[in-house]
């Protein structure tokens, strides 16, 4: 059944039918007569297909799909204590500052919830760029939020109030795993495990990460390459509930793209302060290979993240059968997968096969290769298919 007008003609407009190297740079014009509302103004904002915005106008429309979001799903429910990460980029910057926004509301308009900040410190060395001073200026701008740092690998009780923060030098497993496509995956688990953490230190039932459209079709690419097949559709989704202690994760600007984060950080005058990951610069892990595809076709091709994106939003998650104890993955908590696939089984098998390849020929004992590679399968059960990868990158100890 054919869905333009669903899906295709979204906030990108009839972005499918653009030719090849169609331009998704916008515009700022410096001033004229704003097509909302009308009135003249100093600084205009042109998304692609919409009409030239003032600043009043443009962030009207940018702050009203992060209310929407939240209130289609009706995913944050009244009163609701809130973590909110802030790692420096620019998306975390807007969300901060949106969320702040929509607090100091009216009665009417108020977005009725408690928010704290949090900052994961993921600085190889303490004499690293300190971001220690930036955030003590959002923390006077954005009062009267608490904002709470934690260094990525320490223990959830070493979480400390911005004021009284002081970093030190931790033993990270990250280094014993050979491969940066390990390394990255295991530092994206790492740091959900911390967020669950320092959420039930802090009492808060829903964590607000700032994943955007282009981020997150991304990020659905790379799970799918990564083997997280199965758990895919929690990874882009607005509401992800894999988190331990009941906490929620949600994300609300996950309808925003890179243009309009960037109008929104111009209109604001935020300032991002996110170190530059030397990891992130390789090409050398899925990764980061996955996200430069999407980038560098984004330019050409418009509808890219769109798409991607909106295929992600109609992925649902495979759930095993009710069970009186539900079998999750210690690493990533996503559903156990060995028993939702014969796919894996099959992967195994072809491995054994590799292994008792002369031991096949000679003794042409096939109940034998399939009984290793069920063994194989089974030989961690309590790690998913891409941990189990992750696992074995490791050069000594384990991840659990």
């Amino acid at each position: 059944m054919c869905s333009i007008g669903e899906d295709d003609f979204g906030d990108e407009g009839a972005t499918h039918a653009m030719l090849p190297g169609s331009s998704t740079v916008g515009t700022v014009i410096t001033a004229g007569s704003c097509n909302k509302c009308g009135l003249n103004s100093l600084e205009l904002y042109k998304l692609n297909f919409r009409a030239a915005e003032c600043h009043e106008c443009f962030l009207n429309y940018a702050r009203h799909k992060f209310r929407a979001a939240l209130g289609a799903a009706k995913a944050l429910p009244r009163n609701a204590e809130v973590l909110l990460l802030v790692d420096g980029s620019a998306e975390s910057l807007v969300l901060l500052d949106m969320l702040h926004f929509a607090q100091t509301q009216n009665t009417f308009k108020r977005l009725h919830c408690s928010a704290r900040v949090l900052h994961i410190d993921a600085r190889a060395s303490p004499s690293d760029n300190d971001p220690l001073s930036t955030l003590n200026e959002l923390r006077k701008r954005y009062a009267p939020f608490e904002f709470y740092v934690i260094q990525l690998g320490a223990e959830v009780h070493s979480l400390q109030l911005l004021k009284d923060y002081s970093a030190s030098r931790l033993d990270s497993t990250e280094n014993k795993l050979r491969s940066l496509t390990a390394r990255q995956d295991y530092v994206r688990q790492q740091r959900k495990r911390l967020i669950s953490a320092v959420a039930i230190q802090l009492q808060c039932t829903h964590v607000f990460e700032p994943s955007i459209s282009t981020s997150l079709a991304a990020q659905l690419l790379t799970s799918v390459a990564l083997g997280r097949g199965g758990s895919v559709a929690l990874d882009v989704a607005l509401l992800d509930d894999r988190l331990q202690g009941g906490v929620s994760l949600l994300r609300p600007l996950k309808d925003l793209n890179e243009q309009e984060v960037q109008f929104y950080i111009n209109a604001q005058q935020l300032q991002p302060f996110q170190s530059d990951d030397p990891s992130r610069l390789s090409d050398a892990s899925l990764q980061n290979l996955t996200s430069a595809f999407v980038v560098n076709l984004q330019l050409n091709y418009v509808s890219t993240v769109s798409t991607v994106f909106r295929t992600g939003n109609k992925i649902a998650a495979k759930r095993q059968p009710i069970v009186e104890v539900p079998s999750t993955c210690a690493l990533c908590h996503s559903e156990l997968d060995s028993g939702l696939s014969d796919t894996l089984l099959a992967i195994e098998y072809s491995r054994a096969v590799s292994e008792m390849g002369v031991a096949l020929q000679q003794h042409d004992n096939m109940e034998a290769l399939e009984k290793r590679a069920r063994q194989r399968l089974g030989s961690v059960k309590d790690l998913c298919h891409a941990c189990r990868n992750v696992q074995a990158e490791l050069t000594s100890g384990s991840l659990i």
